[in-house]
């Protein structure tokens, strides 16, 4: 196939010049680096990530008579499922000319004495230049790729990023700023699930000056660059749940922010036999230039996705904290008036009946009112596979009180509270979710 000419690098359409070589937007890669440590290899694009098993119980009382206890119940068994995700192939092209590689004495812009081409190796800057390409577009697929099996060869395999692994503990903001009580909340969620020692939380870098200015007013502790992971300096939130790692990363979608486990996630690389993965080779010549290409094939090992935890729907904008802010000692704080910054519910699991109720029973604020607030509640529920919360109504008891009588039609359907304060407090939360117990 021949070689499209605007294509090829030539010494009159790419010019030598002279100074210092500055990399514009952002080449950073945390996610990548924070994981990059454990890479491990397949010999295969589709590899397991996980092995899934529910044990079931820890839900209600057994009550088993010594009459029923002399015939042994029926046999049941733990049943397992695997997860899967995909390598995917990364490649990039590049051309120079005999002339343009021969050229580079030859200066355009402004030309001072004694000054040389910056770089004076055009082939080592295109191939630099074009890896550290290939690391953001690893970056982006990791965070935010989308599932997709290659099953033939002219479909491509494409890895699923974490965002998209996600599905077990996740939290939908309502399109309220990221705080403190917010990651609390879901980091209770996922105390439930797994291990919550070394997460780290990623969002965009809106959302990480936004958590740092509620944590300041609530007098909370955010203690900087604590802890360094492959290089990366991370800040530390310290919650009632344990502590969490904060990082921002201008790759995630807007509004969304993940806890990620990085001790469970890797890099897998599908290696090329004799040629290792992520290679540059000489393709064959067309004419007076020198063809290349840089070939690699990787993706994404999340672990159980229910390791982790994500909040969709954030608010994208930032808030300044209210109030004034005093500097004493070099420490700063933040005056403001009080506010309503959390809720909790008096249970995580409520049965499905009739009379069973469940009831938003704490209320959290940055400082304490001055008077009791006027407080409205309005309950919300979602399916149970389901993204969007729907506002209840009067056929529900209690939908605008603090407890909420359930239905048992709503056997796995989950509810929330939305809390509004007024008077002398003010502010709108969400409270963490409950689920109706299977009947």
């Amino acid at each position: 196939m021949a070689t499209n000419e605007s294509n090829v690098m030539t010494s009159h359409n790419l010019l030598n010049y002279s100074g210092m070589l500055f990399a514009k937007g952002n080449t950073a890669t945390p996610f990548s680096t924070l994981i990059g440590g454990k890479s491990r290899t397949t010999a295969s694009f589709k590899f397991p990530t996980s092995l899934v098993y529910e044990i079931g119980g820890g839900e209600s009382q057994p009550a088993i008579t010594e009459t029923a206890s002399l015939t042994a119940p029926d046999p049941t068994f733990i049943t397992r499922s695997q997860n899967v995700n995909v390598c995917q192939i990364f490649q990039e092209a590049l051309s120079v000319s005999y002339a343009k590689e021969a050229s580079m004495g030859q200066l355009s812009g402004v030309n001072i004495a004694g000054q040389s081409a910056n770089p004076q190796n055009e082939l080592d800057f295109q191939v630099g230049a074009r890896m550290k390409k290939i690391a953001k577009d690893i970056e982006y697929t990791f965070l935010n790729g989308v599932y997709q099996d290659g099953l033939y060869d002219d479909v491509a395999y494409k890895t699923k990023g974490i965002v998209n692994a996600i599905t077990s503990i996740t939290s939908n903001a309502g399109g309220e700023s990221l705080g403190y009580w917010m990651v609390a909340t879901i980091l209770r969620q996922l105390a439930g699930n797994a291990p919550v020692n070394n997460l780290v939380l990623m969002a965009k870098g809106i959302n990480i000056l936004q958590l740092n200015a509620d944590a300041l007013v609530n007098k909370m502790t955010i203690v900087p660059s604590s802890r360094v992971v492959n290089g990366i300096a991370i800040d530390t939130l310290i919650t009632p749940f344990g502590t969490i790692g904060l990082m921002a990363n201008d790759f995630l979608p807007d509004g969304t922010a993940v806890i990620v486990n990085p001790t469970v996630c890797a890099p897998v690389f599908m290696n090329v036999p004799s040629k290792g993965n992520f290679f540059l080779e000489p393709l064959g010549k067309l004419g007076g230039a020198n063809r290349y290409q840089i070939y690699g094939i990787a993706g994404l090992d999340f672990g159980a996705e229910f390791y982790h935890a994500k909040i969709t729907n954030l608010k994208t904008t930032f808030d300044a904290p209210d109030g004034s802010i005093k500097i004493s000692g070099a420490v700063a704080t933040v005056e403001t008036d009080a506010t309503l910054i959390g809720a909790s519910l008096n249970k995580n699991t409520v049965a499905a009946d009739d009379t069973a109720t469940v009831a938003c029973d704490h209320l959290t604020y940055n400082i304490a009112p001055a008077t009791d607030p006027s407080i409205t509640y309005l309950w919300q529920i979602r399916a149970k596979t389901g993204t969007t919360w729907t506002d209840l109504t009067s056929s529900y008891t209690g939908y605008n009180t603090a407890t909420l009588t359930v239905k048992a039609a709503d056997a796995e359907k989950h509810y929330r509270c939305k809390v509004t304060a007024s008077g002398s407090a003010t502010g709108t939360v969400y409270s963490d979710e409950c689920t109706v117990a299977a009947e």
